[in-house]
């Protein structure tokens, strides 16, 4: 009988031990179509996303590195890089999917460009 406690003790330990901010906090759960504002050139903007994202990369996989390294103190070492090899992809996840709208955006403007193009074109041989 004098070991439940103790046991009761440990595994809250163990809980409050795993308990702590997901990895991917920082990414939207749902892409949305992707488009500049009307006031911002289409190119800086672009760019500027595309930085985002990289530094988001960056952070989530820097979190991973610490969050593998906590792992080999706890006393489920294998549940505990699962669970943040999970997150890891989750978070990559997402910023793929930013990635993927970002290049449909980016071909979306220069179709229209081209478009443009190829307009003018037709209107200045006329």
């Amino acid at each position: 009988m004098t070991l439940r406690p103790l046991l009761i003790l440990l595994l809250g330990a163990l809980a409050a031990g795993c308990a702590q901010e997901p990895l991917n906090a920082d990414v939207p759960a749902s892409v949305e179509v992707l488009q500049a504002p009307a006031d911002v050139p289409f190119g800086p903007w672009l760019q500027g996303q595309r930085d985002q994202v990289a530094q988001l990369r960056t952070t989530a996989m820097q979190r991973y590195h610490d969050e593998e390294l906590a792992c080999w103190h706890r006393f489920a070492v294998n549940a505990c890089l699962g669970d943040a090899r999970q997150q890891r992809r989750a978070t990559l996840d997402a910023l793929r999917q930013k990635d993927l709208a970002l290049n449909a955006a980016e071909r979306e403007q220069r179709t229209a460009e081209r478009t443009r193009e190829l307009e003018q074109k037709r209107q200045g041989s006329n």
